[in-house]
């Protein structure tokens, strides 16, 4: 057996076979070579996303500080708006106590001077109401005479009337 090789026997292989076997070896080769390119494509996408983000990596720290800044500033605003705040918050609660204290004051003006004002209003009141009452019977008997009278010379006018008629047959 050591002279032995090893041999393919194509005896029973047919040229249909033989041809599928070189197609099928192309789809290989053909794959491969596919495979090979869009390896390429993926490995040059990978390298430009790479530096794009590299990029924006040593962009980012200077934009990151920048709003560290911006927020320690915006809190040092804050901060002194809160002082504000306060004594805006004291100024309220002094113009609320001079707020109490007028109120006393002026109830105690009220009830001072108030009573006699309201009697005085009061008198004037009932002193009014009692002329408009008399005043109102006497405008009534006036009214109640010149309706009369009213009537009185339209019934005149109509007895002239009739009597120039008569006198006029």
């Amino acid at each position: 057996m050591p002279d032995e090789t090893l041999a393919v026997e194509f005896e029973n292989v047919s040229l249909g076979e033989v041809a599928f076997l070189i197609i099928a070896v192309a789809i290989f080769i053909f794959s491969l070579m596919l495979a090979v390119g869009l390896l390429r494509k993926l490995t040059g996408t990978v390298t430009r996303v790479n530096s794009v983000l590299d990029k924006v990596d040593h962009e980012i720290g200077p934009i990151l500080r920048n709003a560290n800044a911006t927020l320690d500033n915006v809190n040092a605003s804050l901060v002194q708006v809160e002082g504000e705040l306060e004594k805006v918050s004291s100024i309220t609660g002094n113009a609320a106590h001079i707020s109490s204290n007028v109120a006393n004051i002026t109830s105690l003006v009220v009830s001072a001077v108030g009573s006699p004002l309201v009697k005085a209003a009061a008198f004037g009141f009932g002193l009014r109401t009692a002329v408009k009452k008399r005043n109102e019977g006497y405008d009534e008997d006036q009214v109640r005479r010149m309706v009369e009278a009213s009537r009185q010379s339209k019934r005149e006018s109509k007895r002239a009337a009739k009597s120039r008629r008569r006198a006029a047959k």
